[in-house]
């Protein structure tokens, strides 16, 4: 393998890679050290005298057989790269990944592109080569606005988000996933300049849950980016839950491990102690989400806390420009939380708005836009149920957040309408991950023409931001523009209006109607994806 070497004024030497064409790589670097699986995360501390061998990925924090093919089967197509060599740690695993462009000198003063991948807090990994940046890095040279690019691993699933006040007692904080994000940022603050990069110049990146944990950083009054791109998450698509719910996922998990009669101690030294793989699959039901947090801070809020300007988020004081947006049916994505439930789903659906309205009028106006009656055929109903939950999870957050960072931050909005051009269910459709898939480049072999040009087209758009020019005219309450890409490669900026973006309006419509307005549209159908009555 062709290394490269260099000498770091604060980590010390650091061989990488340069097997990739025009780019050096420093992968799985450790930026943070564990006691356990449950421990707070520690800053990696050096000395001049360390030797790194970052030339390989690090492990991954979790163990996700067929990981990368997975998430590359929601894409509809996969990679041809060898993923064999993918380790796993409970430890080891917080690393992080470093692209800069051949030629990067130490004092180049980049600007800094740090991405959080998404996976709903229960999987993904920078490891996988969905996220390898080199083709990415490599293009914004090439376009004249050249970056140094960033993905990190955090921990997940039980290890990133169980809690409990017996394990808070015990010195476990909640919420390790996003400390662990926060951790990482303070690392790149620390270190990103000596492989060339500019710490006071950094955007943070994330799709999907990481774009839902970039919403979360922006509740932190410590300033460790200057700009975000949000792309498909917001916290009204996971927001943190009330401390009771967390306490009960802990119970349900301790019933599930059968701990039930041990004290408080025994429970926490067997959750250290049992196989990482064997309590993911005891806990595998188990909902995990991240809760309110007075110390991190992390606070939940509402569509009508947005309206009414009660957020009060203080990135809004230091974060300079926001670019946000969706991709036309984001929904998809909740397909795999109800694929179990798709036969007679149109009936279940139906039954469950009955009682989540207090007037007919409201649902039958809801079952129409949608055009659902409780007697369509299973697949054609479990598509238009998708599109509510794509209305409700992914474009009604984008407005309301934009029409609330707009008034103090300088705010972008794309809308994603390219086609999925793969074999598969979502062939034809502008799916979830979709957009991130074409911006890192690592598919254009696969596209037309057309697309490849689009995919370019994204990310030179995001270079332009992160370089902290104009990408295309801001969003602003008095005149809301967007910038539309897709379909058939074609790209505009255009007024961001439902029928000029290629998404409805119905919900706003209704929010008017029923009170409660979009937050009690919003609960309606997030209790019939847990399965539960709403009132």
């Amino acid at each position: 393998m062709a290394t490269t070497t260099l000498s770091h004024p604060t980590i010390g030497s650091i061989n990488g890679t340069t097997a990739k064409p025009g780019v050096k790589q420093y992968l799985g670097l450790q930026y943070a050290t564990l006691a356990d699986r449950f421990a707070p995360a520690a800053l990696k501390e050096y000395t001049a005298n360390d030797s790194l061998d970052a030339t390989q990925v690090g492990p991954q924090v979790i163990d996700a057989p067929n990981g990368p093919q997975m998430e590359q089967s929601l894409i509809q197509h996969t990679l041809p790269d060898d993923t064999s060599h993918l380790t796993a740690s409970d430890t080891e695993g917080l690393n992080l990944n470093i692209t800069v462009s051949e030629g990067t000198s130490e004092d180049a003063q980049l600007p800094v592109f740090v991405f959080i991948h998404g996976g709903g807090f229960m999987l993904g990994s920078a490891t996988w080569p969905q996220y390898d940046f080199a083709k990415f890095v490599r293009l914004s040279k090439e376009k004249g606005l050249p970056i140094i690019a960033v993905s990190l691993n955090y921990r997940l699933g039980i290890a990133g988000l169980l809690t409990s006040k017996e394990m808070r007692d015990a010195g476990y904080k909640p919420n390790n996933a996003v400390r662990d994000q926060r951790t990482a940022l303070q690392w790149v603050k620390k270190h990103i300049a000596g492989f060339g990069g500019d710490a006071q110049n950094v955007t943070l990146a994330g799709e999907s849950a990481g774009s839902v944990s970039c919403t979360y950083h922006l509740q932190s009054k410590e300033p460790l980016f200057k700009r975000v791109v949000l792309m498909s998450g917001t916290s009204l698509l996971m927001s943190p839950v009330p401390v009771e719910v967390a306490e009960r996922s802990y119970q349900s998990a301790i019933n599930a491990l059968g701990l039930e009669s041990a004290t408080a101690e025994e429970r926490i030294q067997a959750l250290l102690r049992i196989d990482a793989t064997e309590l993911r699959s005891k806990l595998m039901t188990v909902p995990m989400l991240p809760m309110v947090d007075d110390e991190l801070p992390l606070a939940s809020y509402t569509f009508a806390d947005f309206a009414i300007g009660k957020t009060n988020l203080p990135g809004a004081e230091w974060c300079e420009s926001v670019m946000t947006g969706d991709c036309q049916f984001d929904g998809n994505i909740q397909g795999l939380r109800l694929m179990h439930r798709k036969q007679g789903i149109a009936s279940a659906f139906c039954q469950h708005m009955q009682t989540a309205f207090s007037t007919a009028e409201i649902m039958d106006k809801l079952l129409q836009a949608y055009n659902l009656t409780p007697d369509l055929d299973d697949d054609t109903a479990f598509f238009r149920v998708l599109e509510v939950a794509n209305d409700i999870g992914f474009y009604a957050p984008t407005v309301a957040y934009a029409q609330a960072q707009s008034k103090d931050v300088e705010t972008y909005m794309y809308r994603f309408n390219e086609p999925n051009p793969w074999d598969g269910p979502w062939k034809g459709h502008s799916t979830h991950i979709l957009d991130i898939a074409l911006l890192f480049q690592n598919f254009n072999e696969y596209l037309e023409p057309a697309q490849r040009e689009l995919a370019e087209t994204f990310a030179e758009d995001v270079f332009t931001f992160a370089c902290g020019k104009e990408p295309w005219q801001a969003w602003e309450n008095g005149k809301r523009v967007a910038k539309v890409l897709g379909p058939q490669g074609k790209t505009e900026v255009v007024e961001d209006q439902p029928e000029k973006v290629g998404r409805r309006k119905v919900l706003f419509d209704l929010a008017e109607e029923v009170s409660g307005g979009m937050d009690h549209l919003a609960e309606a159908f997030n209790g019939f994806l847990r399965g539960t009555p709403t009132t």
